[in-house]
């Protein structure tokens, strides 16, 4: 159980950024401190009052709440613990969220186990399931999906709801042949009404509504700023840009040749940040070999795993082809300037920002 436990942990660090830090009160810290090396009923109140003012207290106080969830505490300071978590609004990160609720669920009092039991039920048990198929694909996706669906973790059940939905999605064989399953950066509730769109056979409407997000000035806009933030990406940013000015133009033999080429760049760029370029170790032989081309850096190497299965799948099959990325940039193809083809090629820009960043 612990060693599931530590893994899911590990899954579920979300550190802090889903909670926004606020300005100190030290005399609420001061407080905080003194009443902590008191006796039971001083703890207690020090448990309530980080509870209920975390955004105003220091990182230092997770640790308080971590050691008043030890088993060598009074049961009364864990019990405490344990209702503030069960409780349905919980202010606090989601890693220690997490962590807390682990250590009381397999507290020596039943007493204590039976107040965090339906909580750890609800979330503990479908989230281990959920971070073992996500495993298959890549950690960083799933910390995305959290992120991208629901920013402040006041109702952890939203966030797991969210979490086994999208678990259901990767079970089913159609989505693995689901064209547009890459598309990570997606809220999850938008990626399932486009996959409830595809099974209903109505691929035209989902290819002129991504046809549309493509061009919509917000989608533009925030992908041009989080590109500036990224050093993978930020020396491209002049590139991109321009190639995206021609792709709303309807420029797309432009456009086209543009972002196949920065994508290989991405990668490649990426790559070399992993270390994986030069003798890379492949996955079926476990054998070093140097990599000279970008199709065998995508399917025989670890990057496979750490950009997305989905996202390297998707470029393998579809993007790196003979009849397509080939025959347009070794100039052997002129009909390749449909807007279809500029779209994919933009979104599948943001979905590598969203798995490299």
């Amino acid at each position: 159980m612990k060693n599931i436990a530590d893994k899911q942990s590990n899954y579920a660090n979300l550190e802090r950024f889903l909670i926004r830090k606020r300005e100190i009160n030290n005399e609420l810290w001061k407080q905080i401190l003194s009443r902590s090396k008191g006796k039971p009923s001083d703890k207690i109140l020090a448990c309530k009052l980080i509870f209920q003012n975390y955004s105003f207290v220091p990182p230092e106080a997770d640790e308080i709440l971590k050691e008043f969830a030890a088993s060598t505490q009074p049961k009364d300071v864990r019990k405490a613990i344990a209702h503030e978590l069960s409780k349905e609004k919980v202010e606090i990160p989601a890693g220690l969220y997490f962590d807390l609720l682990n250590i009381l669920a397999n507290d020596p009092s039943d007493e204590v186990r039976r107040i965090v039991e339906p909580k750890f039920k609800l979330i503990m048990e479908p989230f281990m399931q959920i971070a073992q198929l996500l495993r298959e694909y890549q950690t960083n996706l799933m910390i995305n999906i959290i992120k991208n669906s629901l920013i402040w973790f006041q109702k952890v059940d939203t966030i797991f709801s969210h979490l086994i939905e999208f678990s259901k999605f990767l079970r089913e064989p159609e989505f693995k042949d689901f064209e547009y399953n890459w598309l990570i950066f997606l809220p999850i509730d938008k990626m399932r009404k486009l996959y409830e769109a595809h099974k209903e056979g109505r691929d035209d409407e989902i290819k002129k509504l991504l046809i549309k997000i493509s061009r919509h000035p917000k989608f533009v806009n925030q992908l041009i700023k989080k590109m500036e933030g990224s050093d993978t990406f930020k020396p491209r940013v002049t590139i991109i840009r321009e190639a995206i000015e021609a792709h709303i133009e309807g420029k797309y033999s432009l456009s086209i040749p543009v972002f196949l080429a920065q994508i290989e760049g991405i990668l490649w760029d990426y790559a070399e940040r992993m270390g994986l370029v030069n003798e890379a170790k492949t996955i079926r032989s476990n054998k070093k070999i140097k990599i000279v081309s970008i199709k065998p850096l995508i399917r025989d190497t670890s990057l496979r795993d750490k950009v997305s299965e989905l996202i390297t799948d998707y470029f393998l099959k579809e993007i790196y082809t003979e009849n397509f990325r080939h025959g347009i940039l070794h100039g052997r193809i002129t009909d390749y300037n449909k807007e279809e083809n500029s779209m994919k090629l933009l979104l599948f820009i943001r979905a590598l920002l969203e798995a490299c960043d």
